[in-house]
């Protein structure tokens, strides 16, 4: 066996058959992130018929003077239940990056080790995977412990939807209310173009790291073969205006109701719900009032967006965000909703992109996971991240500077 440099169109016919194929280890990836900092490899081990049997993109970067590092996102293209294969493929790279002076490679392959679910009440059930790390710890690898939740490159914990098998009158009372009022205030979704991109920005610009042009180029080198939507929720004033008007005038009707039943039996719990039905009242004007003023200066408007990448049976929500002043009329539940209902016809799951690994209250994200959770995922366990070392002593010394902790610590 040996290792090959190998052209970008020999990596991604080899990447898209493989069981642990990802966007994340595509040629368009690595465009992505040339764009920052990063150059990148092609890399395959072929046997001595030169048959690719195992490969990888390989992201490189220098930190600081001449440190060097790889990062194969998303995992190396490798059978890890082969130990001949594995661990002659692990050798072959580290020798190749050692002899071009780099300290280690990263690396986390999608390799599930645990999954649970809601009916499991989210106690994880762990699978024969978890072997693969003692294997792994054996060929010069460390696996970086998640020392905070969400401290690694990408998520250990993923929710997944699938797609076959949603279904909006399973979500709990809660969920298929607010989705029903979406319908109702005249939501809907719509495909956006890339002159767009600046609206979904200003959605989550406060929660991501990443530049605005990072987004534009991922969405540019993606959508070349189509294997990437923007996607918007748009709120209709007219609808939105006649719904609540609706509800203003059935309340009021309530109201009056209330104010006879006192005038005739004053007791205090018709003053109680007549009381409540005043607050009731007084929110369904001022949305009266808001959805008049936003139709006098437009008749539609986007208050929630995404981008969902689409790969093989899989779609990917990379990044998703809505408008706060549209926090009330709950965007990003009737946008994850309708992401579900336009790709279940032809894909079979949905990645809603990382949680975290503590499913209850104690947890920084628990809006976050909660939020996610109610959908009805499966919840699954990634294997982790490692790093194959290439220099050893180099290695141990900047880890007891803290120099590679610094580098990846996401904030």
């Amino acid at each position: 066996m040996r290792i090959v440099e190998l052209s970008y169109q020999q990596f991604d016919e080899f990447a898209k058959y493989h069981p642990l194929s990802s966007y994340c280890q595509t040629s368009k990836y690595a465009i992505v992130m040339s764009s920052f900092d990063y150059n990148y490899d092609y890399l395959g081990m072929v046997d001595e018929n030169n048959k690719i049997v195992a490969a990888t993109l390989v992201l490189t970067k220098k930190i600081k003077s001449i440190t060097k590092y790889g990062y194969a996102p998303k995992g190396f293209l490798v059978n890890y239940y082969d130990q001949r294969i594995l661990h002659e493929f692990l050798e072959l790279i580290r020798k190749y990056y050692k002899d071009k002076g780099y300290i280690f490679v990263k690396f986390n392959p999608e390799i599930i080790i645990g999954e649970t679910d809601k009916s499991k009440n989210y106690v994880m059930t762990y699978n024969g995977n978890v072997r693969i790390i003692d294997d792994l710890k054996t060929q010069n690898v460390k696996r970086r412990v998640e020392l905070k939740e969400f401290d690694l490159m990408a998520p250990k914990f993923n929710a997944y939807i699938n797609l076959k098998e949603y279904d909006v009158n399973k979500l709990n009372r809660n969920y298929r209310k607010k989705i029903r009022k979406g319908y109702n205030m005249g939501m809907s979704l719509i495909v956006g173009s890339p002159k767009d991109i600046d609206i979904l920005y200003d959605f989550i610009k406060t929660k991501t790291q990443r530049p605005i042009t990072y987004y534009r180029n991922l969405y540019n080198i993606f959508n070349r073969d189509n294997s990437i939507d923007l996607v918007f929720i748009q709120l209709d004033y007219n609808k939105y205006l006649n719904f609540v008007k609706q509800q203003y005038e059935n309340e009021q009707t309530r109201n009056d109701e209330w104010n006879n039943l006192i005038q005739r039996d004053p007791k205090q719990k018709y003053l109680n719900r007549k009381m409540d039905s005043d607050k009731k009242l007084q929110a369904y004007k001022d949305k009266v009032v808001e959805a008049t003023n936003g139709l006098k200066k437009h008749p539609t408007v986007i208050v929630a967006g995404a981008l969902v990448i689409k790969h093989f049976s899989r779609t990917y929500i990379v990044m998703s965000g809505f408008g706060n002043e549209y926090r009330p009329l709950n965007p990003n539940h009737f946008l994850y909703h309708s992401i579900f209902e336009r790709y279940k016809p032809y894909f079979r799951y949905c990645d809603l992109n990382g949680i975290t690994g503590v499913f209850d209250e104690t947890s920084a994200y628990h809006g976050l996971n909660e939020f996610k959770l109610n959908f009805k995922p499966s919840v699954y366990e990634y294997i982790g991240e490692f790093d194959l070392i290439c220099n050893d002593s180099v290695f141990k010394k900047l880890i007891k500077t803290s120099f590679i902790e610094d580098e990846f610590t996401k904030e």
